[in-house]
């Protein structure tokens, strides 16, 4: 309660003192030694008094200053501003303010990622985030109380459809004042594209439209300039692939890029990947078919151990599969279906009946939890108020199965 308290008290500052949105902090290069930090100004304001950004290692290091860019929000009057850091030291604390003039707009914290593999290390994943801003807000409490070392973000993020600016600067304010750790700090992400960022939020496996149709998720995010498709890889114990699942890509011309940076990462302990339209859903919607034939035998043989889907309004967590049934031992685990901030769609009371590969299934809004240790990963599905309500473990498929 303290907590949603707070960020009401934030969010009415920020209302009140001017219009500068964020920042949100993205990893788009090395989580151990870099971080952007983004921001929106919906006035000129900035135009006339450049913004100061400045930063340093906590602990009495000095204070640094980091150049500051700026581009258009997508169509809008709109501008973002970042800054994009690196040369950092890994599984350490920073201080950051940001200045316009000689007026301080803010300062916060953030941390970067651990070189070597940390037991018990911890992220959040989930997405179709904003469909009410208490939805948003909620959640993005539940995932700073959690604790994780960064956001995994599976589209649909402020539902804004390619044309409303104006929920994006929603979705920041929310996300930059509710998703704090607790330790303060601010919650980096990996935005992954969803249908509902482009317009027309169609799914268009085969034809999908260019990336002008999602100007504000391209104006907005870092690491995009060879479209939404990316990899992370902390150190080398731990890798995220994010696809685009038909919404500015079409699906198969991404296939042997998909091929050679699993093949590239086969090493790693720890193999996820993340898209949006599910490949095995709940049956709210068709199952991308696209997707079991291009890319899930290619999870299969390079040993990826969970694909995080979104895109359906539901929860479901599939059997270890392996060409669509079930294999405990060499199947990979599919998580979703994006309920983060969305109302949810009904399933049937039977359905894993009527879908033998689907092991938990539920009309329930929820982020997963991913905790990583040596000799398990533990999954769990939780409410915005805490509850667990679906809880898994697998042994990491690089150490053989269940």
């Amino acid at each position: 309660m303290i907590r949603i308290l707070l960020c009401a008290i934030f969010l009415q500052t920020l209302t009140a003192v001017g219009a500068v949105h964020g920042p949100i902090c993205q990893w788009h290069q090395d989580p151990c030694s870099s971080m952007a930090v983004h921001w929106i100004e919906s006035s000129a304001a900035a135009q006339e008094r450049p913004f100061i950004f400045t930063y340093r290692k906590t602990g009495g290091a000095e204070w640094l200053n980091s150049k500051v860019e700026t581009r258009p929000f997508g169509p809008t009057k709109h501008r973002v501003y970042s800054t994009d850091l690196s040369g950092l030291d890994p599984d350490s604390r920073y201080n950051f303010k940001i200045l316009q003039g000689d007026r301080l707009i803010g300062s916060w914290f953030f941390k970067t990622a651990p070189k070597l593999f940390k037991e018990g290390m911890s992220f959040v994943t989930g997405g179709d985030m904003f469909h009410t801003r208490e939805m948003l807000d909620g959640m993005n409490l539940r995932a700073g109380t959690e604790n994780p070392l960064f956001a995994l973000l599976g589209g649909d993020l402020a539902y804004a459809n390619g044309v409303d600016g104006d929920r994006w600067l929603e979705w920041v304010e929310s996300w930059s004042k509710c998703a704090i750790t607790l330790e303060g700090c601010m919650i980096p992400m990996i935005p992954v594209i969803g249908n509902h960022e482009v317009k027309g939020a169609a799914y268009r496996p085969n034809d999908a439209p260019p990336r002008s149709e999602a100007p504000f998720f391209y104006s907005l995010f870092f690491g995009m300039k060879e479209g939404s498709k990316f990899t992370i890889d902390f150190g080398k114990y731990l890798t995220v692939v994010a696809l685009d699942s038909g919404h500015t890509e079409n699906i198969k011309p991404q296939t042997p890029w998909l091929r050679r940076v699993l093949h590239e990462r086969k090493a790693f302990p720890f193999k996820f990947v993340c898209y949006h339209r599910p490949a095995w859903g709940t049956g709210v919607k068709n199952d991308a078919v696209e997707i079991q034939r291009a890319w899930c035998p290619l999870f299969e043989e390079f040993g990826v151990d969970a694909v995080f889907e979104n895109d359906h309004h539901t929860y479901k967590r599939t059997y270890p599969l392996r060409a669509g049934k079930r294999d405990n031992e060499n199947g990979v685990v599919y998580l979703g279906d994006g309920a983060w901030g969305t109302r949810t769609r009904a399933i049937g009371p039977d359905i894993e009946k009527q879908r033998p590969f689907l092991a938990k299934a539920a009309s329930t809004n929820h982020l997963i939890k991913v905790i990583l240790k040596d000799s398990k990963i533990r999954y769990e599905a939780i409410t915005a108020a805490g509850v667990r309500f679906d809880v898994a473990e697998k042994a990491p498929r690089s150490k053989g199965g269940q």
